[in-house]
């Protein structure tokens, strides 16, 4: 359900008070905050959310304590993610631990917590359970709370390995520094996740609000506007939908379980913020941060159509054009933030600064001793074996007010997959496509049956019109076929005709096309119980069958978007794409777009519309109606409507 809570805005309630009051009445009546309120973890932010409230003069009735428990649990028994509590825990100890609603005894737990904690993998201490510290939002993460807690404790003792706050502070503002360097220059490697961008937000806000020193504030706030930028350039009513880097169930199957999507509506106002308990949301109104004028108009009133080109990450054998030398043990964790730990250019620092006892030790150690027997030998291995690398992606993401589509161009095509979600189609709400070569045949591991890819496609897009190849290799461990999500239930009509599946939602139109034949399977109820939570039951008997499955090692999918004001009506639409024609196969295919002529692609082949190539690699930084940035560029102008934003990272400086 969408939520009209900015009626309360409407009437002069403050725009952050509003939002915090509606999470706390929602308590009972939103069935996904009360799942979360009795087995999530971040718990504390609830709290978080009632201790801001009282600061304002509210009555909030009295804090649940077992709810900040289990999150002191999760930071104290160093399981994963234990990470993502520390900004709530550091922002009661900076703003309330003097609050009347909190007692005495748990704002000491949370102190004896934060000076306990192990804020670095370097740090003493076997961690059993095996918490992430190398993807980019972790990376993080740790740094801004090893640093900010350095600074609010610069004379304790830090037990975990008994140096002073003052030496935390400058460990972590070391790595800190690192990471803000290579975000402002390459953008994110889990580039637009659904999740993820949510947890970098944490780490980003906290840095904003509470760190001293004044570069480190700017870089921060700069890197905040950069995420809220894309989040509104992609979002379609609602929902934050496009291409991601990394990516799950809920939020895929569901968009309207992005977390980008309440962070968005605490911001400007649309969106989607019933999914459950939604941390970074809470935490920007408890600061009461607020994005700047344009990125919310960009949001709120944007152009009927829309083409916006970006590019994120690099490539490992492109470093060096960017004076990053892989061989330096002080760039391992960019390349670690890439998932990039086993290239051959990186591999011996990453055994170098892997633990023993590490989970990725062993892949590591394996894959450095393959290149060396490899090399003994002369024979030729792969120098990039990393199935999950988030390397260079040119993203492509195409919008009208009827409809979104969205590419990573050409990603990395008939590699391994982990969570990269390369293509979407939008129509609205939980009316989506796309296809994928299932990754295994469950729905928690990753990749899975619709997370991810077993082998990636070539997929390529230009305005309405995609397709996706498929060349998967005889010997996958994960099948020979591929499979589109096509929801029927959540489109307001669905046909097909002569191969084609078509989708209507409002009045926009969706076709798909298999260039082999197949069938539709049956529903499974884990896909259900992997999104809903405590309401799959009720979503199960609802669904209709949206799994269409086609056998085989090789396959292209076919993708064209349309509207009412285009073809006057969903039949002339089906009509038009269907008497389209289709031809050749996996080496070369071409298509008859009624809209956009002949659309030729290929696996070794270029991406032909018109006559025209179309560019699908080195795009700029942003390429869109509001932003024209080169890649690795210390200067954004973002301007719409008359709104203008700069975010100017050239008096910072490389902060390395």
């Amino acid at each position: 359900m969408k939520t009209d809570f900015f009626e309360d805005i409407r009437n002069g309630k403050k725009r952050s008070t509003a939002y915090l009051e509606y999470v706390i009445d929602s308590e009972e009546s939103n069935k996904y905050l009360k799942y979360d309120l009795l087995n999530n973890f971040q718990t504390v932010y609830f709290e978080l959310a009632r201790l801001e409230l009282f600061n304002r003069g509210m009555e909030t009735g009295p804090v649940h304590i077992p709810y900040i428990q289990r999150s002191l649990y999760r930071v104290n028994e160093r399981l994963d993610c234990g990470d993502f509590v520390i900004p709530a825990f550091l922002t009661i100890l900076y703003r309330y631990s003097d609050s009347p609603l909190l007692t005495k005894e748990i704002v000491k737990e949370l102190e004896d917590s934060v000076l306990n904690f192990k804020y670095w993998i370097d740090e003493p201490g076997v961690d059993i359970h095996l918490p992430c510290y190398f993807t980019e939002n972790h990376q993080i993460l740790f740094h801004s709370v090893e640093y900010l807690a350095g600074q609010l404790y610069p004379d304790r003792v830090f037990t975990n390995n008994g140096e002073k706050g003052a030496w935390h502070r400058e460990h972590g503002r070391t790595y800190l520094k690192r990471w803000l360097t290579w975000r402002k220059r390459f953008g994110f490697s889990e580039w637009l996740s659904n999740g993820y961008y949510a947890e970098d937000m944490l780490g980003l806000l906290i840095l904003a609000q509470l760190a001293e020193e004044e570069e480190i504030r700017s870089a921060a706030e700069g890197l905040m506007e950069l995420l809220f930028f894309d989040i509104a350039v992609h979002s379609f009513k609602g929902n934050f939908c496009p291409t991601n880097g990394r990516m799950y169930n809920a939020p895929t199957m569901n968009p309207e379980f992005s977390s980008a999507n309440a962070m968005a509506a605490e911001q400007w106002g649309t969106g989607y913020v019933d999914g459950g308990l939604e941390p970074a949301a809470i935490l920007l109104a408890v600061y009461d941060y607020q994005c700047s004028d344009v990125i919310c108009e960009i949001a709120v009133n944007p152009p009927e159509e829309s083409e916006n080109k970006q590019r994120m990450s690099l490539n490992v054998e492109d470093s060096e054009r960017y004076g990053i030398d892989p061989s330096a043990f002080d760039n391992i964790m960019l390349y670690w933030s890439m998932h990039t730990f086993y290239h051959r250019s990186v591999i011996k620092n990453s055994r170098k600064f892997c633990p023993a006892w590490y989970n990725i030790d062993a892949a590591v150690a394996a894959n450095l001793e393959k290149f060396e027997m490899c090399d003994a030998a002369g024979v030729y291995t792969d120098p990039d074996p990393n199935a999950s690398a988030l390397t260079q992606v040119e993203i492509y993401s195409y919008q009208t007010q009827d409809y979104m589509l969205s590419c990573a161009q050409n990603y990395r095509k008939g590699r391994g997959n982990f969570q990269q979600h390369i293509w979407q189609a939008s129509l609205g709400g939980r009316a989506i496509v796309f296809a994928t070569h299932p990754g295994s045949g469950e729905y928690k591991g990753r990749p899975n049956y619709f997370v991810g890819n077993g082998c990636m496609p070539k997929a390529t897009a230009y305005k309405n019109v995609l397709i996706s190849i498929h060349r998967i290799p005889a010997d996958s461990a994960h099948g020979l076929c591929t499979h589109a999500y096509f929801p029927q239930r959540e489109f307001d009509e669905v046909v097909m005709k002569d191969g084609w599946i078509f989708g209507r939602k409002g009045e926009g139109y969706a076709a798909l096309y298999s260039l082999k034949k197949g069938w539709w399977n049956d529903k499974n109820p884990e896909l259900f119980r992997s999104v809903y939570k405590d309401n799959w039951e009720e979503e199960y008997e609802r669904a209709l069958p949206y799994d269409y499955w086609v056998p085989g090692h090789a396959n292209a999918w076919i993708c064209e978007m349309g509207d009412q004001k285009t073809y006057g009506g969903f039949e002339k639409f089906a009509e038009a794409v269907s008497a389209a024609r289709v031809e050749g196969d996996t080496f070369g295919i071409s298509y008859q777009s009624p809209s956009l002529g002949l659309v030729t692609s290929g696996w070794d082949k270029p991406f032909i519309v018109d006559g025209c190539e179309i560019e699908v690699d080195h795009y700029k930084r942003y390429d869109n109606p509001y932003c024209q940035a080169e890649f690795d560029t210390n200067m954004y102008e973002i301007s719409y409507h008359g709104k203008t934003l700069t975010v100017d990272f050239k008096d910072m400086g490389d902060l390395v």
